[in-house]
């Protein structure tokens, strides 16, 4: 049984401008927030735009801009070469870090960082370094970009259990990969502390419940096998309406 959500709302995975594909400033991510009644922003800006002053200007711009009740929580977003589609979030950046391998980055984000999340795990084909595996915080288990903001990915959810049966601590989190905020893909956090104040330490604790446009589940133990295999069905038939809609696409644009 899923808990009642008492406390903040939150989003995680979100670009500002200071990603080179990012198309809103933090004023923009602010005023998003506010009209949705959001409480707290886990930013994921490219690590690659960054170096360690661009950092630290990034951070004292979070908390400039953080106030009146919604917090922009700084972080940033890893990739590593020869590790295709495998992406890291740092949430609550402390310091400036650059990992070179995910080996580093298991060796120092814990840390530096608030909150640690393998991104996207369909890039990577569900595939996890087992050093990363052994620190890592959270598995994105929906990502509101890759895996639509219908239904969360039962993949990554499985991806979940195996890591789990050695770190019960670690969690599952949906995600917005948000680099625009004209489009709201809906994904959000719900904490279950109405007096929470530190947001990381409840996401990293387990005590919230994720949440999109269809369902809302637990942060552990979320999907029974019963549960599982339904939403397997589910996500093979939206994949495959998905398939047909851009085959579709694809021919009128050729015949344009």
């Amino acid at each position: 049984m899923v808990a009642t959500p008492l406390g903040p709302t939150g989003i995680v995975h979100v670009h500002s401008t200071w990603s080179h594909d990012g198309r809103d400033t933090l004023e923009d991510i602010r005023a998003f927030a506010r009209q949705r009644g959001i409480a707290f922003v886990g930013l994921t800006d490219h690590a690659e735009d960054f170096d360690a002053e661009t950092f630290g200007r990034f951070a004292a711009e979070c908390r400039r801009v953080s106030g009146d009740g919604i917090e922009l929580i700084p972080g940033l977003e890893y990739r590593f070469a020869g590790f295709s589609g495998l992406h890291l979030l740092a949430l609550g950046l402390r310091r400036w870090i650059a990992p070179e391998t995910p080996g580093d980055f298991a060796a120092v984000a814990p840390a530096a960082a608030g909150f640690t999340i393998m991104a996207h795990p369909i890039l990577p084909r569900y595939q996890l370094p087992d050093n990363v595996a052994a620190t890592i915080d959270a598995i994105e288990v929906w990502n509101a970009a890759y895996n639509t903001r219908f239904l969360p990915d039962p993949r990554a959810l499985r991806l979940l259990e195996r890591v789990r049966r050695q770190r019960p601590e670690v969690v599952g989190i949906a995600g917005l990969d948000q680099h625009d905020a004209r489009n709201d893909r809906e994904t959000r956090v719900y904490l279950l502390d109405r007096s929470a104040t530190d947001h990381l330490a409840e996401l990293k604790a387990g005590r919230f419940v994720n949440g999109g446009r269809t369902m809302r589940f637990a942060s552990r133990n979320a999907f029974g096998a019963s549960r599982l295999g339904a939403l397997t069905v589910l996500r093979a038939g939206l994949d495959l309406v998905n398939r047909v809609h851009e085959a579709a696409g694809l021919a009128l644009r050729k015949r344009s």
